[in-house]
């Protein structure tokens, strides 16, 4: 079984990385024309597995727990922790994916509008598939007569709960199809989005692959993600190597790069020099509520966010399903037994993950000092009296010219003299 399965994960992998390179390989050529589709279809499977959620026996008991809060759960760090993971992941925050795309934008686009746009439509998608998601568990609860708890957990959400409630449903081969190639195409879209934010800073702004033509770039790191991601195809697999990437590697640096990306906008740059790009950009002045967020409260909560995710790792290291047993007779009985039991994370094996956490987060730092920051600029970053040029760069042909802007802008006693 363990080499069936880790067959079938090292085809499902291959493919996906040569259809993520399909999509990434000409840059925003490519990417642009694959995301019309990657955008749109999972809407058109999100809203059949809708219809025929709502329409299933038990759907009703599924939207209740769906919208019927605990609120004694918000006393709980793990609770925060895991609302902020998953915000990040949804809106893909820190991966570079937002930043890279729209580098391609053009410079005149209204950013303000676009950001309004993207948050309320990743919470009205995250609301949808809620619905779908619950509509089909309180379906599973009522065919198996067991509750809520017992039919939703974890990864096995997907590829067990859901899976057997598509099963049972009439018609079960074209909803399957559906609910597993809208997976397939959420998985590649996130991972070419991933891709481009890696390819676009090191092949467009680092230049670390010199004269080489792009597809071939493209390539070399697909092949490289391709190596990296079959150390989670084995067997054992998912129950430490995926436990482990999933609680050190990206949950905390994702943490740390955001805050990073907050303190530089709103102190570094500094917010009224960001103001004035936006206004630049849009002809409108940004609202007020993003430049405290900016500047205030994002970065206060993360950091509070990522102090109490160090503490919760001490305190309560993770746990991972250790695999234990096979019996085929245990199933044919229909015996109730678990194949699995929880075990803390080794030492072994929180020390690798505190080291992937500094090895995803160190460089940051440092290239950001090393490159864009010397002592005197740190300085005049701290008294806001740095200067900077705010203005759009245009290549016609093979001449290239900066289009002049100038500011002065006044802040209480502070002025700045924003010029080309």
């Amino acid at each position: 079984v363990s080499t069936q399965s880790t067959g079938k994960q090292w085809y499902q992998r291959r493919v996906r990385g040569i259809v993520t390179y399909l999509c990434v390989f000409q840059g925003v050529k490519s990417t642009g024309k694959a995301a019309y589709f990657a955008a749109t279809f999972p809407y058109i499977c999100l809203f059949i597995l809708l219809i025929r959620g709502l329409t299933l026996p038990g759907a009703g008991e599924g939207l209740k727990a769906l919208f019927t809060p605990d609120f004694s759960k918000l006393l709980k760090p793990t609770v925060w922790i895991t609302a902020a993971t998953q915000i990040f992941f949804s809106l893909s925050l820190g991966f570079g994916a937002l930043v890279a795309f729209a580098s391609f934008m053009p410079y005149k686009n209204n950013i303000t509008r676009d950001t309004m746009v993207v948050a309320i439509i990743n919470s009205f998608t995250s609301i949808l598939a809620g619905v779908c998601i619950y509509s089909i568990l309180g379906f599973r609860s009522h065919e198996t007569g067991r509750s809520l708890d017992e039919v939703s957990y974890g990864a096995g959400l997907t590829f067990i709960a859901i899976t057997e409630a598509v099963s049972r449903m009439d018609g079960t081969p074209f909803f399957a199809f559906v609910f597993f190639f809208m997976l397939f195409n959420l998985g590649v879209s996130s991972q070419f989005g991933t891709l481009a934010g890696v390819v676009t800073p090191l092949y467009n702004d680092l230049k670390i692959f010199g004269k080489a033509r792009k597809e071939l770039c493209v390539a070399l790191l697909s092949v490289i993600f391709f190596g990296i991601g079959l150390i989670f195809t084995p067997g054992n697999g998912p129950y430490l190597i995926l436990d482990l990437f999933d609680n050190y590697p990206v949950t905390m640096p994702l943490l740390v790069v955001c805050i990073a990306e907050a303190i530089s906008v709103g102190w570094v740059f500094g917010i009224e020099n960001f103001d004035l790009a936006i206004r630049d950009m849009t002809g409108a002045p940004c609202p007020t509520y993003f430049k405290i967020c900016i500047k205030y409260i994002s970065p206060v909560l993360m950091i509070v966010l990522l102090a109490w995710t160090l503490v919760e790792s001490i305190m309560n290291p993770q746990q991972y399903d250790v695999f234990t047993n096979c019996n085929p007779d245990d199933i044919v009985t229909g015996r109730n037994v678990s194949f699995t039991k929880e075990e803390v994370l080794p030492v072994g094996a929180r020390v690798a993950g505190g080291f992937m956490v500094a090895l995803c987060t160190v460089p940051v730092a440092v290239y950001a000092c090393w490159k864009h920051m010397t002592l005197k600029e740190l300085k005049e970053c701290i008294k806001g009296t740095r200067q900077y040029t705010i203005g759009e760069t245009t290549r016609r042909g093979n001449e290239v010219s900066t289009v002049k802007v100038n500011y002065v802008a006044e802040y209480g006693k502070k002025t700045h003299s924003i010029s080309s």
